[in-house]
């Protein structure tokens, strides 16, 4: 029961709950553009560790045959770094920048902070909260069809009024399906009259159908029970 009081406690702060202000001092807030390859898919020897503080980053990897594929997706208050390669492995894992992202880095202090038990409990909060999430997105991947998950990755980035302005790779990616059964389900999507295209993007014309085909992975993905 402690315990589980303790966690609780720590999963409501932030990292600055556990920097010392002469840590703080020595951390570098760094600024990276986006579309930035910010941590390569080599092994490094002294392995990064960021922290964002505003912005997005994507963890890519690459098949054997050469497909690109979205691992997972890190915002405001999420690590990154080679967690793998912290483990004595490498999934060689590409971090790029999204957005334009606002970073600690953590790099030159990380085996101090690591030292620290409050500091390392925290850290392994969150990122075992990610791995969770990376998970249960590898579930809906093999459980659901194609459709169902390009239904919901549509809904998931469609703005207010229902446009989807990023590029087809782009949600090809998000989706983690191929651009031939991308453009096979999105031209089934177009003779319903469900979307449609224009200069800015795609726009979703009935929202209710495509609620109705990605109830299944709404539910999977929003079941934190």
């Amino acid at each position: 029961m402690r315990d589980n009081k303790r966690v609780s406690e720590i999963v409501g702060k932030n990292i600055y709950d556990f920097l010392s202000p002469e840590q703080i001092s020595r951390i570098p807030v760094v600024s990276i553009n986006d579309n930035i390859v910010l941590i390569p898919a080599i092994a490094q020897e002294n392995i990064d560790l960021y922290y964002i503080l505003e912005g997005t980053a994507e963890v890519f990897s690459q098949s054997y045959h050469g497909r690109r594929f979205l691992i997972d997706t890190l915002g405001a208050s999420d690590f990154i770094g080679k967690f793998s390669q912290m483990n004595k492995q490498n999934f060689y894992c590409e971090i790029r920048t999204y957005s334009p992202c606002k970073m600690l880095k953590l790099t030159e202090i990380k085996n101090e902070l690591f030292n620290d038990e409050q500091f390392l409990l925290f850290f392994y909060i969150k990122t075992t909260n990610r791995i969770y999430e990376m998970y249960k997105l590898s579930m809906a991947r093999t459980l659901f069809t194609y459709e169902e998950l390009l239904a919901y990755h549509l809904l998931e980035i469609a703005n207010e009024e229902g446009l989807v302005s990023e590029t087809d790779i782009s949600i090809c990616l998000k989706a983690n399906i191929s651009e031939r059964q991308y453009y096979y389900i999105m031209k089934k999507f177009k003779n319903k009259r469900i979307i449609c295209n224009d200069k800015k993007g795609i726009y979703i014309l009935d929202i209710d159908n495509l609620k109705a085909i990605a109830t299944n992975v709404t539910e999977f993905m929003m079941n934190n029970i």
